[in-house]
This record gives structure tokens, C-alpha cells and sequence, in this order.
């Protein structure tokens, strides 16, 4: 019988963790590389089929999504036939890596997620008191602006992964492991603070906000944040002109919020354009169209809307809206159902949605590869959490 610790997924998984912090440092892009790569060692029918038991009705939506979102690239104006394909590949092998993580591959998954973050943090620490010592010494040739943004996206994968890597620690149980899941989220919390993401500061904020609820009503809080998720996505392009609407409160902006700002209110006026179907996948990096922010003159929209919310109206158009917000709905429901006695994975499980939420809705493009990547790998790490927690009831038994 093969043995867990023979299973090819599991040593991709170990693999793909040892890779990860040096991967990420230098801006992030090879991860889909790593869970693709990952995801085809560990593919057999088995897995597919143990998933489509557990959450049927999930991976048909997600199916439908997916199909949706290649569909609308043909009348994109912008060639998102190859952006489709990349996606669902990823979203495939995804899928087998967080259900690895989560199954037979949960011990390397929770002890990865815990040094990830860890070697992680002590890497983004020595770039943010160092002038970006290592990506200056790696890419000697690359500008300071790209450097810079390297460092953020690692910074915004930190923030995702944490919960994960404390719920991790605070799995193995103890005063010493509690401290360290302190100490680690204290060291995140500064280092959201760094290189210029003030995006990562709030999601980190919210995530421990989220993490707190989803350990005092695990149930409650699941359906809170998935629900909340959910309705931010159908209401994004009606709500965001009434706050836009307040000149005081764009007034006070930081430069660079209000220029989301005015991708903002460009992308919404391009919604209603096409409201059903949407303008096609990747029909933002074709948009060529000039705005003016405070005397600055800059693209209408910077290859993506700054809004994961906005850009899937934009781009799938209401219908995919509306299967997304259903994916939300469905997600929560299950997460209630499969954590609402594991404290732990419950809390994990909040402040991972809700970190990622806040960094989805205002900084990266939503079919970035490293971004959905990121979410794979946050998921199976949850996943793992859950597989090792004991469920309340049991406990008190």
C-alpha cells in the first residue's frame, strides 16, 4: 500500500513549500508555476472524484463559472482566449493541490504554511531595513518601481497566508506554540505596513477582525464573511458612485485612492455598456481612453480595474456576477456546515476570505495567476487545519 510519504502529490506539496519563500521575495510570479507543477504530479481520477462528492454542487458552479469566463473571451476585444485556458489549467491543478493539502497531505501542508510564512516574513524583514537588499542583488538590471512591486505582492501573499500559518501553530496546541502564532502575527502585521500597500494594512485589520469572530461563532462568521463577499460583489457597481458621490470624502484621499477612484468611475460607466454579458475577458487591458485625477493625466484603466468586484461586472458581465456571488453563497454554506465546530479552521478560514477580499477589491487584477494561486494555496492550508482540528462536540465527549 502506498504510504502518504510516497504519494507523488504530498512530495510536490513538501516541494512547492520549500520553494515558496524564495519564489515569493522576488514578486511572486513563478507560484502558479509551482501549484501547476504541483497539481499534475498529484493528479489521479480519485481525487476529482472524492471532491465532486464532498462539494458537488460547488465544483458545478465553479465549472460553469469557469466555462462562462472562456465563453465571454470571444467577443473580448483584447485576446483573452490564452488568459482562459491559463486560468482554467490553474484552477484545475488548484484544485488537486488544496485537496492534497487538505487530505492525505495535511501534516506537510500545516507545517509548510507555519515556515512559508515564517522564513517569509524574516525575508520581506531584510528587504524593508535593507533598501530591497535581495531583489537588488537577484535583478540587478530590474527598476527600483518593479522592484518595489515585488515586494508588495510578496506582502500581500504574506497577509493572505497568515491565518493559515497561525492557525497552523495554534493547532500543535501549548504556551509555546501560542506565543509563537503571536509573534508571527505581530511580524505581519508590521510588514503589511511596509512598502507602500496601504491596502495590506486594512486587510490585515479586517483578517484579524474576521479571524476573532470565526473563533467565538465559527458558524455565524463563516456565513458573515462569505455573505458579505458576496453582496459587495452584486452591489459594487451601485454602491461605489454614492461613496465616490462625496466630494469631501474624495477630497481627503490619498493620491493614489483617488485614482482607483477614477478607475472606479470610468469602469462603472463602461459597465452599463454592456451590463448582461459583460465586455469579454481581459477586455480591460484594452481599454485606451484617458482620465484626469487632480491635474494628473493617466490611463482610464491600468490593465485592471483595482476591483476584483467591478472588473468580473466589467468583464463577465452580471451573469458572471451573479455565479460568482452564488460560488460565495455556496463556499459559506459548506464552510458553516464542514468548521462550524472547529474553532480554529473557522477562524482561519474568515480572516483568509476576509484578507483577501479587502486585497481583491482594491489592488490586483482578478485573473492573475499569482493571485488565484495564492487562493489555492490558502484554501488547502485551511483545509488542513480543519482535517487536524478535533470538532468541538467530540471534544467535550
Amino acid at each position: 500500500m502506498k504510504t502518504a510519504q510516497l504519494d507523488p502529490g504530498v512530495v510536490a506539496l513538501a516541494v512547492l513549500f520549500a520553494l515558496l519563500p524564495a519564489f515569493t521575495v522576488g514578486g511572486v510570479m513563478g507560484l502558479p508555476v509551482l501549484v501547476t507543477l504541483a497539481g499534475w504530479a498529484g493528479l489521479r481520477l480519485s481525487l476529482f472524484r472524492a471532491v465532486l462528492e464532498k462539494r458537488p454542487v460547488f465544483i458545478g458552479l465553479l465549472a460553469i463559472f469557469v466555462t462562462w469566463l472562456a465563453t465571454t473571451s470571444l467577443w473580448s476585444p483584447a485576446p483573452g482566449q490564452l488568459q482562459a485556458l491559463k486560468l482554467t489549467s490553474l484552477i484545475a491543478t488548484g484544485l488537486v493541490v488544496a485537496t492534497i493539502a487538505s487530505g492525505v497531505g495535511a501534516r506537510i501542508a500545516l507545517a509548510g504554511a507555519a515556515a512559508t510564512v515564517a522564513v517569509l516574513a524574516v525575508l520581506l524583514t531584510i528587504e524593508a531595513t535593507t533598501s530591497l537588499l535581495l531583489n537588488q542583488t537577484a535583478q540587478p538590471d530590474e527598476p527600483a518601481d518593479q522592484l518595489t512591486r515585488n515586494v508588495s505582492r510578496a506582502s500581500s501573499f504574506l497577509v493572505t497566508l497568515a491565518w493559515g500559518a497561525i492557525g497552523a501553530l495554534l493547532i500543535l496546541g501549548g504556551r509555546l506554540w501560542l506565543a509563537a502564532a503571536v509573534i508571527l502575527a505581530g511580524a505581519v502585521a508590521v510588514l503589511s505596513a511596509q512598502f507602500g500597500q496601504a491596502a495590506n494594512v486594512l486587510a490585515f485589520a479586517t483578517g484579524l477582525a474576521a479571524f476573532a469572530a470565526g473563533y467565538t461563532a465559527p458558524r455565524l462568521a463563516l456565513r458573515l464573511v462569505t455573505g458579505g463577499l458576496a453582496v459587495w460583489l452584486l452591489a459594487a457597481p451601485f454602491v461605489t458612485p454614492l461613496l465616490l458621490s462625496n466630494p469631501a470624502l474624495v477630497d481627503a484621499l490619498p493620491l493614489s485612492w483617488a485614482m482607483r477612484g477614477g478607475i472606479w468611475a470610468f469602469t462603472i460607466d463602461r459597465i452599463w455598456e454592456q451590463p448582461l454579458f459583460g465586455h469579454g475577458l481581459e477586455a480591460s487591458r484594452a481599454v485606451t481612453e484617458m482620465i484626469e485625477v487632480r491635474g494628473w493625466e493617466m490611463n482610464a484603466i491600468t490593465n485592471h480595474p483595482h476591483s476584483a468586484s467591478l472588473q468580473i461586472w466589467f468583464e463577465l458581465g452580471a451573469v458572471g456576477a451573479l455565479l460568482g456571488a452564488a460560488l460565495l453563497i455556496v463556499g459559506g454554506r459548506w464552510l458553516a456546515r464542514a468548521y462550524g465546530e472547529r474553532r480554529i479552521a473557522a477562524a482561519a478560514a474568515c480572516a483568509t476570505l476576509a484578507s483577501a477580499g479587502v486585497i481583491a477589491n482594491v489592488s490586483f487584477s482578478a485573473w492573475a495567476e499569482w493571485w488565484v494561486a495564492t487562493l489555492f494555496v490558502a484554501a488547502g492550508i485551511v483545509g488542513a487545519i480543519g482535517a487536524h482540528e478535533t470538532p468541538a462536540t467530540r471534544a467535550l465527549s
